[in-house]
């Protein structure tokens, strides 16, 4: 490599929506909103722009509620809605991604796009625009994580925080906490039942300390590592704030492209909410099978 300049400048929205409009042609518009471009369909602004925007809004809203220090993003913010699922896996191919149709959406790291395709095909589908909907909070709020200095692009960032955060945004409580002002509407109640069916059958005790640790359950037990991940930030953020924020900024002030062991993922945990992994625990599986 070599360096090409003494500084650097992000291309401006007018910039960057031209070069997407060259990118994917006369098929699709490209609409701006306050932090988003979103590449989309033809006629279809209405449908889509703005439900990015809202959920940026919402998850600075969110933060700032509690504390966090939630910074201006770098770049304006892009994402692609392709018309159909072919249009959709061709794109993730370009990049060497692996979709089916069950994988609605994904938010790339080096990118930094959020790409998904419309599952209804520009139909009028309740369920549906459901599915479209949970993705875009979803990979909408990896994005915003990740360019508002809550998570960090360039360094490693443990799957259990990153996942954990984005299934506590798919909650109406928490992307919608104007309307949806209580506790029970900020419970993910499907990550909610499968962790407390998990927690009262297969679930190892003591078991905590070791997927802190590691992205191994990702990828061993997906749907139970999700749930233990939301259970775990939703738990986290609902009793210690503050902690949690402290925690998150040690974790993406971390040096760009340094490695995170084990050993390191567990003493960065332990300085921000203490050394005793069985207490929190308990404490953890108290507060989230108490829930209703």
């Amino acid at each position: 490599y070599e360096k090409i300049s003494d500084s650097f400048q992000s291309y401006n929205q007018q910039e960057l929506r031209s070069q997407l409009m060259q990118e994917f042609g006369p098929e699709y518009e490209v609409s701006g909103t306050g932090h988003y471009l979103v590449v989309h369909p033809k006629g279809q602004r209405k449908i889509w722009a703005q439900r990015f925007e809202d959920l940026y809004r919402s998850f600075h809203v969110y933060f700032n509620a509690r504390g966090f220090k939630v910074q201006s993003p770098q770049f304006p913010l892009v994402a692609i809605v392709t018309k159909d699922y072919d249009s959709y896996a061709k794109y993730a191919a370009s990049e060497r991604v692996k979709v089916t149709p069950r994988i609605v959406g994904y938010y790339s790291t080096k990118t930094n796009r959020v790409v998904m395709y419309d599952i209804t095909a520009g139909k009028k589908d309740s369920q549906g625009w459901n599915d479209n909907f949970a993705t875009v909070v979803h990979e909408a709020t990896h994005q915003t994580a990740y360019n508002t200095s809550i998570h960090n692009r360039l360094s490693a960032q443990p799957v259990w925080i990153v996942e954990g955060l984005a299934t506590m945004f798919e909650a109406p409580g928490v992307w919608n906490s104007s309307q949806f002002r209580h506790q029970k509407d900020r419970i993910n109640r499907e990550r909610w039942a499968y962790f407390v069916q998990h927690a009262k059958s297969r679930r190892k005790t003591g078991s905590l300390e070791s997927f802190i640790a590691s992205d191994q359950p990702f990828k061993t037990n997906p749907s139970a590592a999700y749930a233990e991940a939301w259970a775990l930030s939703f738990y986290l953020m609902e009793t210690s704030p503050k902690q949690y924020s402290q925690y998150l900024a040690q974790v993406s002030a971390r040096p760009a492209g340094s490695r995170y062991s084990a050993q390191q993922r567990v003493k960065d945990f332990q300085t921000a909410f203490g050394q005793d992994f069985k207490m929190i625990e308990a404490r953890m599986l108290r507060f989230i099978l108490e829930l209703e």
